[in-house]
């Protein structure tokens, strides 16, 4: 697969803009860069896994529209706690850069989020209904993507490696907490009942984590 450098540009203040279709130029003269592409977009682009740069305008918008991205944002601005707010609750990665900018940290920081993009892009999992990555701890359609916690990326993780298998509550416990199988606990019911119902919401698949008599797997 090829390596993505495309890094997604929405701004909404036009002088933050005209700077940005300036420097678009300057970079595709420039072989320094490493070939990376601004790309100067006018929405969002819904399941695309570019570092997005916006403005505080632009990146509000996000909360008023309740746009669903990924989790590689860019803030040109000053701290805003109700942003920040927002993102984290949404596990949203960002840093903010603040004015006036230093582009070469503005690259850099570019640059290191492709880096772990392109470096988990061949763990990416395509199935029927989703694309999944273990990496981004995300879940991806056609419609959106999904940023899973820990425990659930680890639990979705060991289905998705196990699709023609079956697991039990004694077995998920002893490989994702560790735990003696002889401990009984609600964590693991909690976590999938969780998981199945954001999966559901914001991804519109049900039924997608199934329960059996015999335990939890996959429906492809």
């Amino acid at each position: 697969m090829l390596k993505n450098n495309n890094i997604d540009v929405f701004l909404l203040r036009e002088d933050l803009l005209n700077i940005f279709n300036e420097l678009k130029v300057q970079i595709n003269n420039r072989e320094q860069v490493n070939k990376i592409s601004l790309n100067i977009i006018n929405k969002f682009k819904i399941n695309n896994i570019n570092p997005i740069v916006v403005d505080e305008i632009s990146a509000q918008q996000i909360i008023d529209n309740k746009i669903i991205i990924n989790n590689y944002l860019l803030i040109i601005g000053m701290n805003n706690h109700l942003i920040n707010k927002y993102l984290n609750n949404q596990f949203i990665n960002y840093e903010y850069i603040e004015t006036p900018l230093n582009f070469l940290k503005l690259i850099n920081k570019c640059k290191n989020f492709i880096n772990q993009i392109n470096n988990s892009i061949t763990e990416i999992v395509k199935l029927k209904k989703f694309s999944y990555s273990f990496q981004l701890n995300s879940i991806y359609t056609k419609k959106g993507s999904l940023y899973l916690t820990d425990k659930e990326n680890e639990i979705f993780k060991l289905l998705i490696d196990n699709l023609k298998s079956t697991f039990n509550k004694k077995q998920l416990l002893s490989k994702v907490w560790s735990y003696n199988e002889n401990i009984d606990t609600h964590t693991l019911e909690t976590h999938i009942y969780t998981l199945r119902k954001k999966i559901k919401n914001k991804l519109n698949l049900s039924n997608l984590i199934i329960h059996e008599e015999d335990g939890y797997r996959i429906n492809q």
